[in-house]
Formats: structure tokens, sequence, C-alpha cells
């Protein structure tokens, strides 16, 4: 008897199917979770560019209001004193910081973040009278005001 259980090999056909099992459940489930974090991972990017777009959109739109309003009354023979608005950007999107930058010489407010790859979104504006400052804001807990400089012609982006 003593001398069957040596010599039969079917011990050890099944040692090696059940390693083979586990090692082949154990790589299944580590493609599984690891697919699942990066679909999220994506999900969080496709957000992060969305509230991009929508916020850059709302700046672009309040400076060219702020560009109307300075060509309507100079075109009436007016003289511009003040007009600003003022606005409040989230600390964190999808839980990152991230940093605005308008450009003058090719009127685009660019917000970007280090999160993920490409979270970059460019948003164009239209003036036809003042031009913007070029200026670098992060995102954080403070308010901001777009503020038309008469001096300088310039709407600058400023801390409040």
């Amino acid at each position: 008897m003593t001398k069957r259980l040596i010599n039969d090999e079917r011990a050890v056909s099944i040692s090696v199917g059940t390693m083979l099992i586990f090692a082949i459940t154990v790589t299944t489930m580590i493609i599984v979770i690891s697919s699942f974090y990066t679909m999220i991972d994506r999900e969080g990017d496709m957000v992060m560019r969305n509230q991009f777009e929508i916020h850059g959109n709302d700046l672009a739109l309040q400076i060219s209001n702020i560009d109307t309003t300075v060509q309507i009354v100079n075109n009436s023979g007016g003289k511009v004193e003040n007009v600003s608005f003022r606005f409040s950007l989230p600390q964190t999107i999808v839980d990152e910081q991230y940093s605005i930058e308008f450009k003058n010489d090719t009127n685009e407010i660019i917000f970007e973040s280090k999160r993920g790859y490409n979270n970059q979104v460019k948003v164009s504006y239209v003036t036809s009278e003042v031009d913007v400052a070029s200026t670098t804001l992060f995102s954080g807990p403070d308010n901001f005001e777009f503020y038309y400089n008469p001096d300088s012609n310039l709407i600058e982006v400023r801390n409040v």
C-alpha cells in the first residue's frame, strides 16, 4: 500500500491543478479590480473636465459682459469709471486643486490640474474694446473680481 502512494502521480496532478486554479483566480481578481479603479479614475477626469468647461464658459461670459458694457458707454460718449464682477470658484474639483490662467495673447482661459492625464481645458473668450490682463490664479478659499481699469483699458483679475 505504501508503495502505491509513493508511485501514484495523481496526487501531484491534483496539487498542480489546485495551484493553477488559485493562480488563475487571483490573476482574474487583480485584473477586475484594477479595471474598476481605472474606470472610476476616468470618470473623475471626465467630471473635472466638465466642471472646468462650465466655470470657464461662465468666466468668458462675464468678460464679454464687461467688454460690452465698456463698448456701449464709450460709443455713447460716456466714460467708464468702474465696472467689476465678483466671483468665487470651488476650492477643489474632484478633490484636486487646480490653476486658472488668463492669456491675453490667445484670448483663452486655461484650467489645469495635475490629476490624471491631460486635464487641461481651454475656453476662448472674445473682446473687442478691452483686453484681459494675463494672470494665473490658484484654487483656494479666495473670492476674485474682474475689474475694469480705465487707465490701462484692461480687465484685471484680483483677490477680494
